[in-house]
């Protein structure tokens, strides 16, 4: 076990000996990898993920629906705290996935036998994105790794070509989901709860979720249809680390003062009364610093510290 012993004729008062003590706590939890964050790249497993699409027209007195499916490639970033089993939250941080098909084809027949009309669409390129100011808050992961994360906004592209007859209305044209002027931003998806598991395999992250994203289209080039698109299915993504997380070193220097210090890099320094970092408090740093003296805290008996890449 590693001592501390007090500088000659120094003797530890009860503060400085608890800060000591909690700071060695936090050695030996960093020297396990138990309190370090760390940022994973996950990458969709193409034969085991997929989107479910379902596109209902309602014109009100009569409404038909009509589905089509596809399998899934792209990529997630994920926050693991800690970095290695077991994982205590999970922060996926942003998210684009495409769908393996060229087109996805929809038709219609409204009304009985088709009275009211009919009408075909296709959709090309569709992906669904979570956007890193649109993403939610870190989730807490159990025992057995399931997890849900909150509160994501997705955003949902693709251009959809179409031939609508009904009620009168016989048009035809593209609408490009990415496209301001023809998709309004008020016309975005509705948050969603991401509902997973992460599990391992060896020292490989697998991350495991179903989704459900719902969105409305009101759209000029068929007045009085509204179009209710439902996105729905299960992604399934191994990850590879995206960087080794950063060394954080601590040096005691007498006095109850520790010195910490780090290799160059965009870190960020954060310090917490508890391991868990419920409450983290980032301490500033200026760019290039790469040490930090922390003073014996009355108020906090003891503290923990963790590097994390910004």
């Amino acid at each position: 076990m590693t001592c501390i012993d007090p500088l000659p004729g120094e003797k530890f008062p009860p503060v400085k000996l608890f800060v000591v003590l909690g700071l060695l706590f936090w050695i030996l939890v960093t020297g396990l990898g138990q309190a370090q964050a760390g940022l994973w790249l996950f990458t969709a497993d193409e034969k085991k993920s997929k989107i479910d699409l379902k596109v209902t027209l309602d014109l009100g007195i009569t409404k038909d629906s009509d589905s089509d499916s596809t399998k899934v490639e792209g990529t997630m970033i994920a926050e693991l705290t800690p970095d290695v089993p077991p994982v205590e939250t999970i922060h996926i941080t942003s998210g684009d996935f495409r769908s393996t098909k060229s087109k996805l084809q929809l038709s219609y027949s409204l009304g009985p036998f088709g009275l009211f009309g009919k009408a075909k669409f296709s959709m090309s390129d569709l992906s669904i994105r979570i956007d890193p100011g649109d993403a939610g808050e870190e989730a807490e992961v159990d025992e057995e790794g399931y997890f849900t994360q909150e509160d994501n906004t997705p955003t949902l592209r693709g251009v959809v070509s179409y031939d609508v007859n009904a009620l009168g209305n016989e048009s035809q044209g593209e609408i490009d989901f990415s496209d301001p002027e023809q998709f309004p931003e008020d016309q975005q998806g509705e948050a969603f709860a991401i509902e997973g598991q992460l599990t391992w395999d060896g020292d490989q992250p697998v991350l495991k979720f179903d989704f459900e994203i719902e969105q409305e289209v009101e759209t000029e080039e068929f007045e009085g249809i509204t179009v209710l698109v439902l996105a729905s299915g299960t992604l399934v993504a191994r990850g590879e680390r995206l960087a080794d997380r950063p060394l954080l070193a601590i040096v005691p220097i007498g006095d109850g003062q520790f010195r910490l210090a780090w290799e160059v890099g965009a870190y960020v320094l954060e310090a917490a009364a508890e391991p868990t970092f419920a409450e983290p408090e980032t301490i500033d740093l200026d760019d290039g610093r790469v040490e930090f003296i922390a003073d014996p805290d009355g108020d906090q008996p003891q503290r923990f510290f963790r590097l994390r890449s910004r």
